[in-house]
């Protein structure tokens, strides 16, 4: 697996009078350094004497001797490798500001551009990833300093917010802060630091080294190891490719950008098929955090092609599901409008059951759009109960859709359920047995819902209202501000927390023998105290009539009065008190169990 381990001093790579080069291939993931990593390098070479170790590099080498020529492969090590580069670069630049140079300086000026550029020539030693802008930005990094031998790219739009340029900016300040002397010693240190090169004669044993060989880079997750291991055995299938791996994986992933959805992506991908024997693995009912490598290292080392295969088919559904624009395209936007209340709930212990769904319904010759639309509307209504009342667990969720997928397969294979319609009510049917019970879920209800949980609360607000909107009423409820924070939010109709004013406190307990606080600590979080605005922080702890009438300084109505579905029966109203709350608060209770119900 490894043809050669040597180490050698930095000098050595970056030879003035060699012409070996190094590349780093398309596959490999950008730049990412940051300070922290930039203040290491920096300051071991500062500190630590000559000739100490900076870490190692894995290449690809197909040929005897790697130093006699040629363009290397560079597999690991490239984010030391660039930072390295642009070292050298800032070094460049700040040793040509002394003036009137000593005959060694000079020379020791062109041997280090002979570093940078193959000597006589105008290649580079060094090529970084083409991904997220890095070979372009090198280019602008070396056009300002070499400008007769690179051209500056035209059109580079933010190119001062990358890592690359913000590197070059890091070095090339820090060496401002040095004198001369300083300079020419840490460029003495920087050529004598070692690092380890280890050639392999194959990507698949670099992916395999790749794994575990990371000295101060950054820290390779699951997702990264599996790529690596996938990409590994396609590049042994004949006329497959490490090219054209990547490419289809960089669209799987360019679908699925978030890391931590593409683990869940795969957690429930083998969790929801793992029925089927292809891909189950022996030992492993459920694939988690700890042991995803090993599940998807036995189903690459049994067929890679169909795993990759299987992965982009269903990273192309999953991305769907999860993403309105890409629902709206596939199915419609009725299903696109279900899957976002969904998300708005959190449901994402769900997506598993609905990727196993499509299939089931794609298999099937059903509208997929139909099963889709009817499973994430009545999972949207499950999941509102299951969030106000915990029930099931948090932790019992991953199993619960297991489970889910397991007892529904049953029944289609036991030919019970024969359509769409009937596949559909036999998995919410399942959610319903594993949910809190009707009586629990109105006890719940008719508590204070705002302090058992805010998400819920503002969730149903909206959903009793957008259920009486029309075309001329539509209102987008949730919108969010710039700042990120939501344009409406939930408001007490009685102050929740202020110190109640006189007139509050008279209105309150007109009608009643207990004190204000007693009061509104009995009911201030109730449903039927509770309403949706724009304006909260302009409502505030205004009187009654104040909050039902208030108007901003263009006349509008920002108040009760402002024609929402919710306001109807606080706009008629003279006075607020626990009775008014109390009648609210059964009425919205009746209405909540209409609109969100699943009994």
């Amino acid at each position: 697996m490894i043809s050669s381990v040597q180490d050698y001093p930095v000098s050595h790579y970056f030879n003035p009078d060699g012409y070996q080069r190094f590349f780093i291939p398309k596959y490999q993931r950008e730049y990412v350094w940051r300070r922290e990593n930039w203040d290491a390098l920096f300051n071991d070479v500062e500190d630590l004497p000559e000739g100490h170790f900076l870490g190692s590099i894995i290449c690809v080498n197909n040929q005897r001797d790697a130093m006699a020529g040629s363009r290397l492969e560079l597999v690991d090590g490239q984010q030391r490798f660039t930072t390295i580069s642009l070292f050298f670069c800032a070094l460049y630049e700040r040793l040509s500001r002394i003036g009137d140079p000593s005959d060694d300086l000079q020379v020791e000026l062109v041997n280090l551009r002979n570093r940078i550029f193959v000597r006589g020539t105008d290649d580079w030693r060094f090529e970084p990833s083409e991904q997220n802008y890095n070979k372009i930005d090198f280019q602008k990094v070396l056009s300002g300093i070499f400008p007769r031998k690179v051209v500056a790219p035209r059109n580079l739009a933010y190119f001062g917010n990358r890592r690359i340029s913000k590197a070059y900016i890091y070095f090339r300040d820090r060496l401002l802060q040095c004198d001369d002397l300083e300079a020419e010693t840490l460029l003495n240190k920087l050529k004598t630091a070692i690092l380890v090169k280890i050639e392999v004669p194959s990507h698949s044993d670099a992916f395999v080294l790749f794994e575990t060989i990371n000295n101060r880079g950054i820290p390779l997750s699951a997702i990264d190891i599996i790529k690596n291991n996938i990409l590994a055995e396609l590049d042994k299938i004949a006329g497959y490719g490490i090219d054209r791996a990547f490419d289809e994986w960089k669209d799987l992933v360019d679908r699925l950008p978030d890391p931590g959805v593409q683990e869940r992506f795969l957690r429930q991908l083998y969790n929801s098929f793992r029925y089927l024997k292809r891909v189950d693995v022996p030992g492993i009912p459920r694939a988690t955090k700890s042991n995803l490598i090993k599940v998807y290292d036995t189903l690459i080392q049994r067929n890679p092609r169909l795993l990759f295969r299987e992965l982009r088919t269903r990273g192309e559904v999953y991305s769907a599901l999860i993403n309105p624009v890409l629902a709206a395209e596939t199915w419609g936007t009725k299903a696109a409008e279900a899957l976002t209340d969904l998300q708005r709930l959190g449901a994402a212990p769900s997506y598993g059951f609905l990727l196993w769904a499509q299939h089931v319904a794609k298999t099937k010759a059903w509208n997929e759009a139909v099963v889709i639309e009817a499973l994430a509307t009545g999972l949207t209504k499950w999941f509102f109960w299951r969030n106000l009342t915990d029930t099931p667990a948090t932790r019992d969720l991953d199993s619960l859709f297991v489970d889910l997928i397991r007892g529904t397969m049953k029944k289609l294979r036991s030919s019970e359920l024969q359509d769409s319609g009937a596949f559909v009510n036999a998995a919410l049917d399942g959610l319903k047995e594993r949910a809190a019970s009707a009586e629990r879920c109105k006890t719940q209800l008719a508590g204070d819902i705002y302090v058992e949980n805010y998400d819920a609360t503002r969730f149903m607000l909206c959903k009793l209202e957008q259920a009486h909107q029309t075309r001329e009423t539509k209102r987008d409820l949730w919108e969010y501000l710039p700042n990120g924070k939501p344009l409406f939010t939930v408001e007490h109709i009685l102050p929740k927390g202020e110190a109640l004013t006189a007139e509050w406190a008279e209105m309150i307990t007109a009608n009643s023998t207990d004190d204000a606080d007693t009061i509104r600590a009995r009911c201030a979080h109730r449903i039927g105290n509770l309403t949706l605005s724009g304006y909260n922080s302009a409502l505030g702890k205004m009187s009654f009539q104040k909050k039902r009438d208030r108007v901003n300084e263009h006349r509008e109505v920002i108040g009760y009065r402002n024609g929402l579905y919710l306001n109807q029966s606080i706009a008629a109203l003279e006075h607020w008190d626990e009775d008014a709350i109390n009648l609210r608060s059964e009425a919205l209770t009746d209405e909540v169990i209409t609109v969100l119900g699943i009994w």
